[in-house]
Protein backbone atom coordinates (compact mmCIF):
# COMPACT_ATOMS: atom_id res chain seq x y z
CA UNK A 1 0.00 0.00 0.00
CA UNK A 2 1.50 3.30 -1.03
CA UNK A 3 2.10 6.27 1.68
CA UNK A 4 -0.38 8.37 0.31
CA UNK A 5 -2.59 5.69 0.42
CA UNK A 6 -2.42 5.18 3.88
CA UNK A 7 -2.26 8.61 4.66
CA UNK A 8 -6.08 9.19 3.04
CA UNK A 9 -6.88 5.85 5.32
CA UNK A 10 -5.96 7.58 8.41
CA UNK A 11 -7.48 10.91 7.67
CA UNK A 12 -10.33 9.36 6.96
CA UNK A 13 -10.84 7.19 9.89
CA UNK A 14 -9.98 10.59 11.90
CA UNK A 15 -13.12 12.50 10.41
CA UNK A 16 -14.85 9.59 11.93
CA UNK A 17 -13.49 10.23 14.76
CA UNK A 18 -11.26 6.78 15.05
CA UNK A 19 -7.57 7.90 16.42
CA UNK A 20 -4.32 7.73 14.43
CA UNK A 21 -3.82 3.83 14.45
CA UNK A 22 0.11 4.36 13.94
CA UNK A 23 -0.15 6.91 16.91
CA UNK A 24 -1.79 3.98 19.01
CA UNK A 25 0.22 1.38 17.95
CA UNK A 26 3.35 3.87 18.66
CA UNK A 27 1.74 4.72 22.24
CA UNK A 28 1.42 0.74 22.92
CA UNK A 29 4.48 -0.16 22.18
CA UNK A 30 6.16 2.53 23.83
CA UNK A 31 4.08 1.68 26.87
CA UNK A 32 5.13 -1.89 26.19
CA UNK A 33 9.17 -0.92 26.65
CA UNK A 34 8.00 0.97 29.68
CA UNK A 35 6.95 -2.30 31.60
CA UNK A 36 9.60 -4.47 33.52
CA UNK A 37 7.91 -7.72 32.40
CA UNK A 38 9.05 -9.37 29.69
CA UNK A 39 6.94 -10.02 26.39
CA UNK A 40 6.76 -14.15 25.66
CA UNK A 41 6.35 -13.99 22.36
CA UNK A 42 2.65 -14.62 22.98
CA UNK A 43 2.86 -18.40 22.39
CA UNK A 44 1.72 -18.92 26.38
CA UNK A 45 -2.08 -19.36 26.12
CA UNK A 46 -4.60 -18.10 28.26
CA UNK A 47 -6.86 -20.99 28.64
CA UNK A 48 -9.83 -18.95 29.49
CA UNK A 49 -13.22 -21.51 29.56
CA UNK A 50 -15.45 -19.28 28.80
CA UNK A 51 -17.42 -20.32 25.78
CA UNK A 52 -19.58 -16.68 25.35
CA UNK A 53 -15.77 -15.06 24.59
CA UNK A 54 -14.42 -17.32 22.32
CA UNK A 55 -15.33 -17.68 18.63
CA UNK A 56 -17.74 -20.77 17.39
CA UNK A 57 -17.56 -21.81 14.30
CA UNK A 58 -19.79 -24.28 11.92
CA UNK A 59 -16.95 -26.83 10.81
CA UNK A 60 -17.19 -30.29 9.41
CA UNK A 61 -15.28 -33.50 10.80
CA UNK A 62 -11.40 -32.90 11.27
CA UNK A 63 -9.07 -35.89 10.80
CA UNK A 64 -7.74 -35.42 14.09
CA UNK A 65 -5.31 -37.85 13.58
CA UNK A 66 -3.69 -36.50 10.28
CA UNK A 67 -0.58 -34.41 10.48
CA UNK A 68 -1.08 -30.62 9.48
CA UNK A 69 2.28 -29.30 10.38
CA UNK A 70 5.70 -30.25 11.47
CA UNK A 71 8.10 -28.66 12.99
CA UNK A 72 11.70 -30.31 12.75
CA UNK A 73 10.93 -33.99 14.21
CA UNK A 74 7.65 -32.66 15.62
CA UNK A 75 4.42 -33.51 14.31
CA UNK A 76 1.38 -31.71 14.90
CA UNK A 77 -2.50 -32.73 14.37
CA UNK A 78 -5.26 -31.52 12.97
CA UNK A 79 -6.46 -31.21 16.00
CA UNK A 80 -3.76 -29.63 17.70
CA UNK A 81 -2.95 -27.01 14.74
CA UNK A 82 -6.80 -26.08 14.59
CA UNK A 83 -6.63 -25.06 18.29
CA UNK A 84 -3.84 -22.41 17.25
CA UNK A 85 -5.66 -21.31 14.57
CA UNK A 86 -8.61 -20.43 16.17
CA UNK A 87 -6.33 -18.93 18.65
CA UNK A 88 -5.35 -16.50 16.14
CA UNK A 89 -8.74 -15.51 14.92
CA UNK A 90 -9.84 -14.98 18.16
CA UNK A 91 -6.72 -12.65 19.07
CA UNK A 92 -7.94 -10.36 16.01
CA UNK A 93 -11.55 -10.16 16.73
CA UNK A 94 -10.63 -10.04 20.64
CA UNK A 95 -8.14 -6.80 19.57
CA UNK A 96 -8.98 -3.52 20.06
CA UNK A 97 -9.53 -2.58 16.13
CA UNK A 98 -11.67 -5.72 15.68
CA UNK A 99 -14.78 -3.31 14.78
CA UNK A 100 -12.36 -2.21 11.98
CA UNK A 101 -11.26 -5.28 10.75
CA UNK A 102 -13.14 -6.20 7.26
CA UNK A 103 -13.31 -10.11 8.52
CA UNK A 104 -16.29 -11.48 8.70
CA UNK A 105 -16.63 -14.96 10.02
CA UNK A 106 -19.88 -16.28 8.70
CA UNK A 107 -17.80 -16.53 5.13
CA UNK A 108 -15.08 -18.47 4.26
CA UNK A 109 -11.86 -16.90 5.33
CA UNK A 110 -10.17 -18.17 2.42
CA UNK A 111 -12.47 -16.06 0.18
CA UNK A 112 -11.76 -12.74 2.10
CA UNK A 113 -8.66 -10.64 1.45
CA UNK A 114 -7.31 -8.69 3.93
CA UNK A 115 -7.75 -5.06 2.85
CA UNK A 116 -5.81 -1.75 2.96
CA UNK A 117 -7.10 -0.88 6.48
CA UNK A 118 -6.49 -4.21 7.69
CA UNK A 119 -2.82 -4.41 6.51
CA UNK A 120 -2.17 -1.07 7.66
CA UNK A 121 -3.55 -2.03 11.50
CA UNK A 122 -1.32 -4.99 11.21
CA UNK A 123 1.72 -3.76 10.36
CA UNK A 124 1.77 -6.20 7.33
CA UNK A 125 3.21 -4.84 4.16
CA UNK A 126 2.28 -6.14 0.74
CA UNK A 127 4.04 -5.58 -3.02
CA UNK A 128 1.74 -3.64 -5.03
CA UNK A 129 -1.10 -5.99 -6.16
CA UNK A 130 0.01 -8.25 -4.13
CA UNK A 131 -3.15 -10.11 -2.19
CA UNK A 132 -3.09 -12.21 1.27
CA UNK A 133 -5.94 -13.84 2.64
CA UNK A 134 -7.41 -13.80 6.11
CA UNK A 135 -7.00 -17.78 6.16
CA UNK A 136 -3.74 -17.43 4.91
CA UNK A 137 -2.74 -14.95 7.35
CA UNK A 138 -3.77 -17.37 10.60
CA UNK A 139 -1.78 -19.76 9.06
CA UNK A 140 1.14 -17.72 9.47
CA UNK A 141 0.76 -16.88 12.42
CA UNK A 142 0.15 -20.27 13.35
CA UNK A 143 2.85 -21.53 11.94
CA UNK A 144 5.08 -18.82 14.06
CA UNK A 145 3.86 -20.26 17.04
CA UNK A 146 4.19 -23.36 16.25
CA UNK A 147 7.50 -23.11 15.65
CA UNK A 148 7.95 -20.91 19.40
CA UNK A 149 6.12 -23.60 20.84
CA UNK A 150 8.56 -26.39 19.59
CA UNK A 151 11.53 -24.23 20.61
CA UNK A 152 10.22 -24.11 23.99
CA UNK A 153 9.42 -27.62 24.29
CA UNK A 154 12.73 -28.74 23.00
CA UNK A 155 14.66 -26.92 25.40
CA UNK A 156 12.50 -27.80 27.89
CA UNK A 157 13.37 -31.62 27.70
CA UNK A 158 17.05 -30.91 26.68
CA UNK A 159 17.55 -28.90 29.74
CA UNK A 160 15.51 -31.80 31.82
CA UNK A 161 12.86 -29.03 33.15
CA UNK A 162 9.72 -30.94 34.80
CA UNK A 163 6.60 -29.36 36.28
CA UNK A 164 6.48 -29.00 39.95
CA UNK A 165 3.93 -30.15 42.04
CA UNK A 166 1.95 -26.92 42.34
CA UNK A 167 1.75 -26.98 38.30
CA UNK A 168 0.67 -30.04 38.01
CA UNK A 169 -1.96 -29.42 40.77
CA UNK A 170 -3.19 -26.45 39.20
CA UNK A 171 -3.95 -28.34 35.99
CA UNK A 172 -5.42 -31.03 37.27
CA UNK A 173 -8.16 -27.96 39.24
CA UNK A 174 -8.58 -26.25 35.38
CA UNK A 175 -9.80 -30.07 34.35
CA UNK A 176 -11.67 -30.26 37.03
CA UNK A 177 -13.10 -27.01 36.33
CA UNK A 178 -13.76 -27.89 32.91
CA UNK A 179 -15.74 -31.14 33.31
CA UNK A 180 -17.56 -29.03 35.78
CA UNK A 181 -18.65 -26.35 33.28
CA UNK A 182 -19.36 -29.55 30.74
CA UNK A 183 -21.70 -30.82 33.44
CA UNK A 184 -23.19 -27.80 34.09
CA UNK A 185 -23.44 -27.11 30.65
CA UNK A 186 -25.63 -30.65 30.56
CA UNK A 187 -23.21 -32.12 28.24
CA UNK A 188 -20.27 -34.45 28.33
CA UNK A 189 -16.23 -32.77 28.64
CA UNK A 190 -15.62 -33.50 24.93
CA UNK A 191 -19.13 -31.76 23.71
CA UNK A 192 -18.19 -28.78 25.49
CA UNK A 193 -14.57 -28.68 23.98
CA UNK A 194 -15.96 -29.08 20.85
CA UNK A 195 -18.66 -26.69 21.18
CA UNK A 196 -15.72 -24.55 22.04
CA UNK A 197 -12.58 -25.49 20.01
CA UNK A 198 -14.09 -27.23 17.09
CA UNK A 199 -15.32 -30.77 15.64
CA UNK A 200 -11.67 -31.93 16.11
CA UNK A 201 -10.69 -30.84 19.35
CA UNK A 202 -10.88 -34.06 22.41
CA UNK A 203 -10.86 -33.78 25.81
CA UNK A 204 -7.20 -35.68 25.59
CA UNK A 205 -5.81 -33.14 22.75
CA UNK A 206 -7.03 -30.63 25.13
CA UNK A 207 -5.03 -31.63 28.54
CA UNK A 208 -2.11 -32.00 26.28
CA UNK A 209 -2.20 -28.88 24.83
CA UNK A 210 -2.89 -27.12 28.25
CA UNK A 211 -0.03 -29.04 29.75
CA UNK A 212 2.45 -28.21 26.96
CA UNK A 213 1.80 -24.37 27.07
CA UNK A 214 1.93 -24.87 31.11
CA UNK A 215 5.42 -26.47 30.66
CA UNK A 216 6.80 -23.93 27.99
CA UNK A 217 5.32 -20.95 30.21
CA UNK A 218 7.27 -21.81 33.30
CA UNK A 219 9.93 -22.87 31.89
CA UNK A 220 10.53 -19.32 30.05
CA UNK A 221 9.79 -18.20 33.75
CA UNK A 222 12.51 -19.74 35.03
CA UNK A 223 14.94 -18.22 32.73
CA UNK A 224 13.65 -14.79 33.12
CA UNK A 225 13.79 -14.90 36.85
CA UNK A 226 17.21 -15.87 36.43
CA UNK A 227 18.18 -12.76 34.66
CA UNK A 228 19.78 -10.71 37.45
CA UNK A 229 22.16 -7.50 36.66
CA UNK A 230 25.03 -6.02 38.58
CA UNK A 231 24.71 -2.02 38.97
CA UNK A 232 27.45 -1.78 36.80
CA UNK A 233 25.95 -3.97 33.76
CA UNK A 234 22.83 -1.68 33.84
CA UNK A 235 25.31 1.60 33.41
CA UNK A 236 27.76 -0.28 30.58
CA UNK A 237 24.31 -1.26 29.28
CA UNK A 238 23.15 2.30 29.12
CA UNK A 239 26.40 3.96 28.19
CA UNK A 240 25.71 1.55 24.48
CA UNK A 241 22.24 1.78 24.04
CA UNK A 242 20.73 5.27 25.71
CA UNK A 243 18.77 6.48 22.33
CA UNK A 244 16.69 3.78 23.10
CA UNK A 245 16.33 4.79 26.99
CA UNK A 246 16.34 8.47 26.59
CA UNK A 247 13.81 11.13 26.00
CA UNK A 248 13.98 13.94 23.49
CA UNK A 249 12.32 17.75 23.50
CA UNK A 250 12.00 19.41 20.34
CA UNK A 251 9.16 21.10 18.54
CA UNK A 252 8.24 20.91 14.37
CA UNK A 253 5.95 22.37 11.87
CA UNK A 254 4.57 20.19 9.48
CA UNK A 255 3.96 21.21 6.10
CA UNK A 256 0.79 18.74 4.31
CA UNK A 257 1.97 18.12 0.65
CA UNK A 258 -0.54 15.66 -1.00
CA UNK A 259 -3.56 16.99 -2.91
CA UNK A 260 -7.03 16.85 -1.46
CA UNK A 261 -9.53 14.89 -4.02
CA UNK A 262 -12.98 16.68 -4.68
CA UNK A 263 -16.36 16.24 -5.28
CA UNK A 264 -17.51 16.37 -8.91
CA UNK A 265 -22.14 17.42 -10.05
CA UNK A 266 -23.19 14.35 -8.09
CA UNK A 267 -21.18 14.65 -5.46
CA UNK A 268 -19.19 11.82 -6.09
CA UNK A 269 -15.00 11.75 -5.01
CA UNK A 270 -12.65 12.80 -7.08
CA UNK A 271 -9.24 11.79 -6.97
CA UNK A 272 -6.12 14.28 -7.68
CA UNK A 273 -4.68 13.92 -11.20
CA UNK A 274 -0.85 13.62 -11.21
CA UNK A 275 -0.24 17.27 -12.15
CA UNK A 276 -2.67 18.34 -8.75
CA UNK A 277 -0.05 15.69 -6.96
CA UNK A 278 2.84 17.46 -8.21
CA UNK A 279 1.93 21.04 -7.38
CA UNK A 280 0.30 20.58 -3.69
CA UNK A 281 3.95 18.49 -3.05
CA UNK A 282 5.79 21.08 -4.42
CA UNK A 283 4.08 23.91 -2.26
CA UNK A 284 4.82 22.06 0.85
CA UNK A 285 8.47 22.42 -0.34
CA UNK A 286 8.42 25.76 -1.15
CA UNK A 287 6.42 26.85 2.04
CA UNK A 288 8.35 24.24 3.97
CA UNK A 289 12.17 26.32 2.95
CA UNK A 290 10.29 29.42 3.49
CA UNK A 291 9.45 28.23 6.88
CA UNK A 292 12.85 27.38 7.65
CA UNK A 293 14.56 30.73 6.44
CA UNK A 294 13.05 31.93 8.85
CA UNK A 295 13.30 29.98 11.69
CA UNK A 296 17.15 30.51 11.26
CA UNK A 297 16.69 33.78 10.95
CA UNK A 298 15.36 33.85 14.69
CA UNK A 299 11.34 33.78 13.97
CA UNK A 300 9.81 30.81 16.50
CA UNK A 301 8.12 28.13 14.74
CA UNK A 302 4.32 28.33 16.37
CA UNK A 303 4.17 32.04 15.00
CA UNK A 304 5.69 30.93 11.59
CA UNK A 305 2.96 28.18 11.24
CA UNK A 306 -0.07 30.29 11.54
CA UNK A 307 0.44 32.24 8.43
CA UNK A 308 0.46 28.61 6.34
CA UNK A 309 -2.90 26.85 6.12
CA UNK A 310 -1.52 23.71 5.28
CA UNK A 311 1.17 23.86 8.43
CA UNK A 312 0.37 22.19 11.95
CA UNK A 313 2.94 23.46 14.98
CA UNK A 314 3.89 20.27 17.03
CA UNK A 315 5.83 20.41 20.46
CA UNK A 316 6.85 17.22 22.13
CA UNK A 317 8.48 17.68 25.38
CA UNK A 318 9.28 13.72 26.38
CA UNK A 319 9.89 12.03 22.90
CA UNK A 320 10.61 8.29 22.84
CA UNK A 321 12.86 6.95 19.99
CA UNK A 322 10.14 5.12 17.87
CA UNK A 323 12.70 5.05 14.66
CA UNK A 324 10.89 7.29 12.71
CA UNK A 325 12.81 10.03 10.40
CA UNK A 326 12.36 12.76 12.73
CA UNK A 327 13.83 10.42 15.63
CA UNK A 328 16.48 9.33 13.18
CA UNK A 329 18.03 12.75 13.39
CA UNK A 330 16.48 13.43 16.82
CA UNK A 331 19.02 10.91 18.62
CA UNK A 332 21.69 11.38 16.10
CA UNK A 333 25.26 11.84 18.07
CA UNK A 334 26.30 15.41 18.38
CA UNK A 335 22.65 16.72 18.56
CA UNK A 336 22.62 19.80 20.56
CA UNK A 337 20.50 22.06 21.74
CA UNK A 338 19.19 24.66 19.17
CA UNK A 339 19.96 22.48 16.28
CA UNK A 340 17.48 22.95 13.19
CA UNK A 341 16.86 20.62 9.95
CA UNK A 342 14.28 20.51 7.19
CA UNK A 343 13.12 16.71 7.00
CA UNK A 344 11.22 15.45 3.71
CA UNK A 345 8.75 12.44 4.50
CA UNK A 346 6.60 11.15 1.43
CA UNK A 347 4.30 13.94 0.28
CA UNK A 348 5.12 15.70 4.20
CA UNK A 349 7.83 18.16 4.82
CA UNK A 350 8.42 18.97 8.62
CA UNK A 351 10.77 22.18 9.84
CA UNK A 352 12.19 20.76 12.87
CA UNK A 353 13.94 21.91 15.96
CA UNK A 354 15.76 20.27 19.26
CA UNK A 355 15.72 21.32 22.49
CA UNK A 356 17.32 18.89 24.62
CA UNK A 357 17.89 15.11 25.45
CA UNK A 358 17.81 13.73 28.87
CA UNK A 359 17.42 10.34 30.78
CA UNK A 360 13.87 10.44 33.28
CA UNK A 361 15.66 10.21 36.81
CA UNK A 362 12.48 10.43 38.85
CA UNK A 363 11.76 7.46 40.83
CA UNK A 364 9.04 4.75 40.45
CA UNK A 365 7.31 4.29 43.53
CA UNK A 366 5.70 0.94 45.10
CA UNK A 367 2.11 1.25 46.28
CA UNK A 368 -0.58 -1.28 47.69
CA UNK A 369 -4.44 -0.33 46.95
CA UNK A 370 -7.59 -1.59 47.81
CA UNK A 371 -9.86 -1.00 45.67
CA UNK A 372 -13.99 -0.79 46.20
CA UNK A 373 -15.19 -0.80 42.66
CA UNK A 374 -18.92 0.37 41.81
CA UNK A 375 -21.01 -2.82 40.08
CA UNK A 376 -23.97 -0.81 38.19
CA UNK A 377 -24.20 -3.92 35.78
CA UNK A 378 -27.90 -4.51 37.26
CA UNK A 379 -28.87 -0.81 36.51
CA UNK A 380 -30.92 0.05 33.86
CA UNK A 381 -29.48 3.51 31.94
CA UNK A 382 -32.71 4.30 30.66
CA UNK A 383 -34.51 4.32 33.59
CA UNK A 384 -35.53 7.84 35.05
CA UNK A 385 -34.08 6.97 38.58
CA UNK A 386 -30.86 5.17 36.86
CA UNK A 387 -28.45 8.10 38.26
CA UNK A 388 -30.36 8.41 41.52
CA UNK A 389 -29.41 4.42 41.76
CA UNK A 390 -26.23 4.95 40.54
CA UNK A 391 -25.07 7.56 43.18
CA UNK A 392 -26.61 5.34 45.60
CA UNK A 393 -24.07 2.37 45.08
CA UNK A 394 -21.75 5.19 44.80
CA UNK A 395 -21.79 5.83 48.42
CA UNK A 396 -22.11 2.58 49.27
CA UNK A 397 -18.72 2.58 47.91
CA UNK A 398 -17.24 5.41 49.56
CA UNK A 399 -18.78 4.13 52.62
CA UNK A 400 -17.32 0.92 52.49
CA UNK A 401 -13.43 2.74 51.59
CA UNK A 402 -14.01 4.91 54.68
CA UNK A 403 -14.83 1.43 56.58
CA UNK A 404 -11.47 0.01 55.65
CA UNK A 405 -9.28 2.53 56.02
CA UNK A 406 -10.94 3.07 59.29
CA UNK A 407 -10.34 -0.36 60.08
CA UNK A 408 -6.48 -0.39 59.10
CA UNK A 409 -5.68 2.70 61.27
CA UNK A 410 -7.57 0.99 64.58
CA UNK A 411 -5.17 -2.16 63.95
CA UNK A 412 -1.16 -2.15 63.44
CA UNK A 413 -1.30 0.34 60.84
CA UNK A 414 1.39 -1.34 58.86
CA UNK A 415 1.85 -2.36 54.84
CA UNK A 416 1.63 -5.99 56.55
CA UNK A 417 -1.75 -5.53 57.99
CA UNK A 418 -2.72 -3.48 54.78
CA UNK A 419 -2.09 -5.98 52.79
CA UNK A 420 -4.07 -8.70 54.89
CA UNK A 421 -7.27 -6.42 54.10
CA UNK A 422 -6.14 -5.97 50.64
CA UNK A 423 -6.35 -9.51 49.89
CA UNK A 424 -9.60 -10.34 51.78
CA UNK A 425 -11.58 -7.06 50.10
CA UNK A 426 -10.30 -5.72 47.00
CA UNK A 427 -12.03 -5.84 43.92
CA UNK A 428 -8.95 -5.54 41.97
CA UNK A 429 -8.08 -8.85 40.68
CA UNK A 430 -4.95 -7.89 39.00
CA UNK A 431 -3.59 -7.31 42.94
CA UNK A 432 -5.63 -8.51 45.47
CA UNK A 433 -3.63 -12.26 45.88
CA UNK A 434 -0.42 -10.42 46.60
CA UNK A 435 -1.50 -7.39 49.23
CA UNK A 436 -2.49 -5.03 47.01
CA UNK A 437 0.85 -4.52 45.68
CA UNK A 438 1.90 -2.89 42.24
CA UNK A 439 5.46 -2.16 41.87
CA UNK A 440 8.00 0.17 39.80
CA UNK A 441 4.67 2.13 38.73
CA UNK A 442 5.77 4.94 36.65
CA UNK A 443 4.04 8.01 35.64
CA UNK A 444 2.04 7.09 32.70
CA UNK A 445 1.26 3.55 34.05
CA UNK A 446 -1.85 4.13 35.76
CA UNK A 447 -5.28 6.27 35.64
CA UNK A 448 -4.79 9.67 36.37
CA UNK A 449 -6.12 9.82 40.38
CA UNK A 450 -4.50 6.99 41.38
CA UNK A 451 -1.23 7.82 39.60
CA UNK A 452 -1.50 12.02 40.93
CA UNK A 453 -1.80 10.56 44.83
CA UNK A 454 1.47 8.05 43.99
CA UNK A 455 3.55 11.17 42.70
CA UNK A 456 2.48 13.85 44.97
CA UNK A 457 4.90 16.46 46.24
CA UNK A 458 5.71 15.28 49.39
CA UNK A 459 4.86 11.47 49.88
CA UNK A 460 5.76 9.46 52.16
CA UNK A 461 6.17 5.48 53.05
CA UNK A 462 3.23 5.33 55.10
CA UNK A 463 0.68 7.44 53.85
CA UNK A 464 -2.61 6.39 53.33
CA UNK A 465 -5.67 7.98 51.36
CA UNK A 466 -8.70 7.72 49.41
CA UNK A 467 -8.87 8.12 45.56
CA UNK A 468 -12.10 8.76 43.46
CA UNK A 469 -11.92 7.44 40.16
CA UNK A 470 -14.47 7.79 37.38
CA UNK A 471 -14.91 7.41 33.62
CA UNK A 472 -12.18 5.22 33.45
CA UNK A 473 -13.28 1.74 32.46
CA UNK A 474 -14.81 1.59 36.00
CA UNK A 475 -15.96 4.03 38.94
CA UNK A 476 -14.63 3.44 42.32
CA UNK A 477 -12.48 3.80 44.82
CA UNK A 478 -8.99 3.39 46.33
CA UNK A 479 -7.95 3.26 49.63
CA UNK A 480 -4.05 3.95 49.26
CA UNK A 481 -1.34 2.80 51.27
CA UNK A 482 2.28 4.53 49.52
CA UNK A 483 4.80 1.24 50.24
CA UNK A 484 8.18 3.07 49.53
CA UNK A 485 10.37 4.53 46.51
CA UNK A 486 11.97 2.26 43.67
CA UNK A 487 14.17 2.79 40.90
CA UNK A 488 15.16 5.77 38.71
CA UNK A 489 12.66 4.85 35.73
CA UNK A 490 15.49 5.43 33.33
CA UNK A 491 17.12 2.46 35.07
CA UNK A 492 13.93 0.14 35.15
CA UNK A 493 13.87 1.03 31.65
CA UNK A 494 17.54 -0.41 31.01
CA UNK A 495 16.70 -3.37 32.78
CA UNK A 496 13.97 -3.73 30.89
CA UNK A 497 15.62 -3.58 27.65
CA UNK A 498 18.29 -5.80 28.88
CA UNK A 499 16.45 -8.22 29.84
CA UNK A 500 14.35 -8.23 26.85
CA UNK A 501 17.96 -8.26 24.55
CA UNK A 502 18.57 -11.25 26.82
CA UNK A 503 15.55 -13.34 26.38
CA UNK A 504 15.01 -12.72 22.64
CA UNK A 505 19.02 -13.77 21.88
CA UNK A 506 17.98 -16.68 24.74
CA UNK A 507 14.66 -18.06 22.29
CA UNK A 508 15.76 -17.11 18.97
CA UNK A 509 19.07 -19.97 19.86
CA UNK A 510 16.25 -22.16 20.92
CA UNK A 511 14.77 -21.59 17.25
CA UNK A 512 17.49 -21.56 15.30
CA UNK A 513 16.96 -23.86 12.36
CA UNK A 514 12.93 -24.49 12.86
CA UNK A 515 10.86 -24.22 10.45
CA UNK A 516 7.12 -25.53 10.00
CA UNK A 517 5.94 -27.31 6.90
CA UNK A 518 2.53 -28.17 5.89
CA UNK A 519 0.90 -32.03 5.29
CA UNK A 520 -2.12 -32.71 4.28
CA UNK A 521 -4.36 -32.41 6.78
CA UNK A 522 -4.08 -28.64 6.48
CA UNK A 523 -6.97 -28.84 4.49
CA UNK A 524 -8.62 -30.08 7.74
CA UNK A 525 -8.01 -26.91 9.62
CA UNK A 526 -9.93 -23.94 9.43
Amino acid sequence: MSASREKKIRQELAAQGVPDIKEIRAAEERKQQRRTNILYGGIAAAFVLVAAALLVWNSNIIQRGSTAISVGNEKYSAAEVDYYYRNAVNSVLSSDYASLFSLNTSLPLQQQNLSDLDTMILGITLEEDEELSWHDYFVGLTKDSLVQQTALLKGANEAGYKLSDEAKAALADTMEQLASYAKQSGVSTNAYLKSIYGASMTTSTFEKLLTDATLTSAFQQEYIDGLDYTDAEIDKYYAENSEYIDIVSYEYVIFDGEAESTKDADGKTVEPTDEAKAAAKAAAEAAAKAAMARYQAGEDLETIAKDYDMANHVSVDAGTNSGGVLQEWLFADGRVAGDKTQIENGTDFYVLGFRDRSREEYLTVNVRHILCKVDDSKLDTKADDYKDKLQDLIDAEKAEADAILKEWQSGAKTAESFAELANKKSDDGGSNTNGGLYEDVYKGQMVTEFEDWCFADGRQVGDTGIVFVEGAGYTGYHVMYFDGFSEPYWKLLAINHKMSDDYNAWFEGLMDGLTAEEHSGMKYVG
